[in-house]
């Protein structure tokens, strides 16, 4: 039954990645190589609950295929010309019987910012993808695990690499990560289990990159924008209220566009969560008249641009909030794509390294 649902996975985001960049239909053109980490660290124990059971340190390994770019698009260049591809990572988790192991497949961006990309550099790393947790809370099996409450969640991983050639065809990796996974409160509990962790481990490229292409880099449309999102999400109370809950944002952002690579934004938020019914003296009125059960913040944040997908990262304060929350402060960070002037909104809302939401939304550009 589990290898069936690794291989359903599998196959549901190998299809999706095909089609956004063909990768596979690629793969034996020039620059095709693979690359293979072992790590070490240990969980950031940010609960009492968490540090408790936690007896052991981190063992990771990361298995890669990789691609370079070379110039195709305008944005190869500004970012002296990245390498992508897929991964698939497995680690221990601290403590084998309450949390199990944890299995990720993953899509990732490597961005070289000192050095050339072919060549000894230091770049970071973005992934993101979906990871299986072999061990969840069970109120009967195992109360213990008060981090994560479903066996599929979200894997988040940033990392800071350096590349040394070793020869023209294999290279010397070394990085320091941060690894995030959870599942956006869709099932409680979701304390969610940070990873910080340090890797070394091989690079070879099957064929060697062409020359980069030097491209005519376009005028910026718009240097002022504005953006109107509407995006909606499900949650839990507690691990012990079962039953979900909607949840929602309206966010409406003023975005400058500084340079082709980034954009600053400021905005508001206005959020709409099921659960504060729970606190709410009102809950004789219709949940969409219930004010409640909404909340206003406002953000700023910065958008890593690389042609039509930009790395969201918000971060915001309430300044209406007549029930109890969380935290004052509340984060975003994530994912969109835009095409012509619509934009998908992919990211998640937390207080501190809680989750409180995924946001899957559209919006419009103007």
């Amino acid at each position: 039954m589990k290898l069936k649902r690794y291989i359903i996975l599998f196959i549901v985001l190998l299809s999706s990645y095909h089609a956004k960049s063909q990768l596979f239909s690629s793969l034996t053109s020039d620059g095709f190589g693979i690359e293979t980490d072992i790590g070490y660290g240990f969980v950031m124990p940010h609960h009492k609950s968490i540090e408790y059971t936690l007896e052991d340190h981190i063992r990771t390994f990361d298995i890669k295929i990789t691609k370079p770019t070379y110039g195709k698009n305008y944005w190869n260049q500004l970012y002296r010309y990245p390498y992508y591809g897929l991964g698939y990572y497995r680690s221990n988790l601290g403590n084998n019987e309450v949390f199990g192991y944890a299995n990720a497949l993953y899509t990732y961006v490597k961005v070289p910012v000192l050095g050339q990309s072919n060549k000894a550099n230091v770049s970071w790393q973005f992934a993101f993808g979906a990871s299986y947790i072999t061990e969840t809370f069970d109120i009967s099996e195992n109360p213990q695990n008060l981090a994560i409450g479903s066996k599929f969640n979200i894997f988040l991983d940033f990392s800071l690499q350096s590349r040394i050639p070793l020869s023209k065809r294999l290279s010397l990796m070394n990085s320091v990560r941060f690894t995030h996974m959870s599942n956006g409160k869709i099932t409680s509990p979701n304390k969610g289990l940070n990873i910080l962790s340090g890797s070394v481990g091989l690079f070879y490229e099957l064929n060697l990159p062409p020359e980069a292409n030097q491209v005519e880099l376009p005028d910026i449309n718009k240097k002022n924008e504005y953006t109107l999102i509407y995006a909606g999400g499900i949650k839990t109370k507690s691990r012990y209220q079962p039953g979900y809950y909607y949840a929602s944002s309206l966010i409406f952002d003023f975005n400058r566009n500084y340079s082709l690579k980034g954009r600053w934004n400021i905005g508001t938020d206005i959020f709409f969560d099921g659960t504060n019914r729970q606190f709410s003296d009102h809950n004789d009125k219709a949940d969409i008249i219930n004010t409640d059960l909404y909340q206003v913040g406002l953000h700023a944040g910065h958008d890593i641009v690389l042609g039509n997908i930009s790395m969201v990262i918000n971060v915001g304060g309430y300044i209406y909030a007549p029930v109890e929350v969380l935290a004052p402060i509340y984060s975003r960070i994530g994912l969109r794509y835009r095409f012509n002037n619509f934009v998908i909104n992919y990211t998640l809302k937390s207080h501190w390294a809680k989750a409180s939401f995924i946001e899957w939304g559209i919006g419009y550009v103007f």
